[in-house]
C-alpha cells in the first residue's frame, strides 16, 4: 500500500524542525514494519490546527489525492470538524500510530472519526481557556510572558536588560521625539549591529533580522519598556522586571506614533487655545471672554452673544503691535528684568513643557478614538502627562507670571521674532502686557471701521499703575 505521510507541529520555538523530524522518523519507521511504501511527506512546521490559519502542507495533502494517510496522532492531522469532513470527502483511509486506523469507508468509522474529532475539538477549547486564564494570572502578577522570542532590550530570562541595546532604545526614543523618522532609528540601530531578535519565520537571516520601521515601533510604544504588564493589548500590572523607559517618554512616544493625524497636519483636538485673543480679550457688552469662529468665510473673535464679531487678522495685528510697542519703552523691560531676577522666574521652559504636554494629550486622545491604542494605554498615558501638568502648573503659580524672554538676546530678539514665537509664549506677552475690549459693531459696514472701532487696548504694568 502506498501512504502519504503527514506530521504537523504547533509551535517550533527555536525553528530546528526537530519536532516534525521526530514524528516522520516514528511514521517512517511503522510503515516500513508493514511493507508500506511511502509516497510523500509533507509537513506543517509552527502552524496551530485550531488557530484558523491556513495550513499550506494540510492543503497540498488534500490535492495530492493520497491512496491512504499515516500520521503520528489523528489530532495532527485533524482538530477540527470542518477538516475532517474534508478527509472523508477524499475517500481514504487515515492510519495514526499513536490512535489507530480511521476505516472512514463505513457509516460507524465515519461516525467514530467524527466523535473523536468532536471530543479533540472540545479538548482545544478548553486548554485554549485554560492558558488566556493562565496568561491573564501571570500578567496580573506581572511575571514576564515567555512565549516566542525575547524582547529587544532583554536577555533570554525577559528580565535582566541589555545595557546596549536599553541604550539604542533611550536613544531612538529620542530621535523620535526629535522629529527624526522610524526607518532612521531603524538604520541606527542596525549600524550599531543591534539587530532585531531572530524570530522563527522562516525568513532569511538578513531579513528576519533587519530593523523595519514597523518593528521599530513596536518596540518603541510597548509598555513592557516601563514594566507594564499587558494582556491583549491592555495594561493589567505592574512587571517584575526593570523598566528602560520613563513614563513621561513612553506615552510621548505612544502619542507622537499612534496619532494618526501624524502626518496628515490635521487640525488638532482639545482644549489648548488655537488663537492669539481667545480667552483674553473681553467683550465691552457683555463682560464675556471672546472665542475664535468663522463668520462668512472669516476667521473672527467672538463673545458667546455674538455681540462682537472681529476679524482676527486685524485684532491679532494690533495686539501684537501694542504688544511690542510697549516692550521697547527703557522702564519697561529693567523693571521686568528686575523682578525676574528677585523672584527666580524661570517660566520659559515650564511654558514651552507644558505646550507640548498638551499636545500629547490631544495625540492620545486621537489615537485612541481611532482604534490605535487601548483605553487603558490612553487612560495610564493622560494620567502621567496631567500629572506632570499639575506639577508644572504648581510651580508657575509660585512664580511672576512674566512671560518667557531670551535672557542675553532681550527684547530685540523677541521684536524681530514675534510672529514666529510659539503661540503661548506670545499669548502669555499679551495677558502680562494688555487688556483688550472688543466692541459691537452697531450700524456701521465693516468696510468703514477703523481697528479702534472694532477694540480698545490699553497697557498693564504702566508707571501709573506703579504708583
Amino acid at each position: 500500500m502506498n501512504v502519504t505521510i503527514y506530521v504537523r507541529l504547533s509551535l517550533d520555538q527555536h525553528g530546528d524542525e526537530l519536532g516534525v523530524q521526530r514524528q516522520t522518523d516514528e511514521c517512517k519507521a511503522f510503515a516500513e514494519s508493514r511493507g508500506w511504501t511511502v509516497r510523500e511527506v509533507i509537513a506543517d512546521n509552527d502552524i496551530s490546527a485550531t488557530s484558523g490559519k491556513v495550513r499550506p502542507g494540510f492543503e497540498r495533502l488534500l490535492a495530492s489525492k493520497p491512496e491512504a494517510i499515516l500520521c503520528w496522532h489523528t489530532d495532527r492531522l485533524i482538530r477540527k470538524t470542518e477538516d475532517l469532513e474534508r478527509v472523508i470527502d477524499l475517500g481514504v483511509n487515515v492510519h495514526a500510530i499513536h490512535a489507530g486506523h480511521l476505516d472512514l469507508s463505513t457509516p460507524a468509522g465515519r461516525a467514530t472519526a467524527r466523535t473523536v474529532t468532536a471530543w479533540a475539538t472540545y479538548e482545544g477549547e478548553q486548554k485554549a481557556l485554560r492558558q488566556m486564564a493562565s496568561n491573564l494570572q501571570a500578567a496580573k502578577n506581572g511575571t514576564p510572558h515567555k512565549a516566542g522570542i525575547r524582547p529587544f532590550g532583554y536577555a533570554d530570562d525577559y528580565v535582566t536588560v541589555i545595557e546596549a541595546e536599553a541604550d539604542a532604545i533611550r536613544k531612538g526614543a529620542e530621535m523620535v521625539l526629535q522629529g527624526e523618522t522610524l526607518a532612521a532609528v531603524g538604520r541606527y540601530w542596525t549600524g550599531l549591529g543591534l539587530l532585531a531578535p531572530r524570530s522563527s519565520s522562516g525568513k532569511a537571516k538578513g531579513e528576519a533580522e533587519r530593523w523595519s520601521t514597523g518593528g521599530v515601533k513596536k518596540v518603541l510604544v510597548s509598555p513592557r519598556y516601563i514594566a507594564q504588564a499587558t494582556y491583549r493589548g491592555e495594561i493589567v500590572g505592574e512587571g517584575q522586571w526593570p523598566a528602560i523607559l520613563d513614563e513621561a517618554t513612553h506615552y510621548a512616544l505612544v502619542s507622537a506614533l499612534t496619532n494618526p493625524k501624524r502626518f496628515t497636519g490635521g487640525a488638532r483636538t482639545g482644549n489648548a487655545p488655537q488663537t492669539l485673543l481667545a480667552g483674553l480679550a473681553t467683550c465691552s457688552k457683555c463682560g464675556e471672554a471672546v472665542r475664535g469662529g468663522m463668520y462668512r468665510g472669516t476667521p473672527v473673535y467672538r463673545c458667546g452673544q455674538k455681540h462682537v464679531r472681529v476679524p482676527r487678522e486685524l485684532a491679532d495685528k494690533r495686539a501684537g503691535n501694542a504688544v511690542l510697542a510697549r516692550l521697547v519703552f527703557p522702564d519697561f523691560l529693567s523693571s521686568i528684568l528686575a523682578a525676574r531676577q528677585e523672584q527666580g522666574d524661570d517660566s520659559a521652559h515650564l511654558h514651552a513643557e507644558a505646550q507640548t504636554l498638551r499636545e500629547r494629550l490631544d495625540g492620545l486622545a486621537v489615537a485612541y478614538a481611532s482604534g490605535a491604542i487601548t483605553l487603558s494605554q490612553m487612560t495610564a498615558g493622560t494620567e502621567a502627562i496631567r500629572a506632570r501638568l499639575d506639577e508644572i502648573d504648581e510651580k508657575l503659580s509660585g512664580v511672576t507670571g512674566l512671560p518667557p524672554i531670551d535672557p542675553v538676546k532681550g527684547v530685540a530678539a523677541l521684536i524681530e521674532d514675534w510672529p514666529g514665537t510659539p503661540l503661548p509664549v506670545r499669548r502669555a506677552w499679551v495677558k502680562f502686557v494688555l487688556s483688550v475690549e472688543m466692541h459691537p459693531n452697531g450700524f456701521k459696514k465693516a468696510k468703514n471701521m477703523t481697528v479702534d472701532d472694532y477694540m480698545t487696548v490699553s497697557w498693564n504694568h504702566t508707571a501709573d499703575d506703579e504708583e
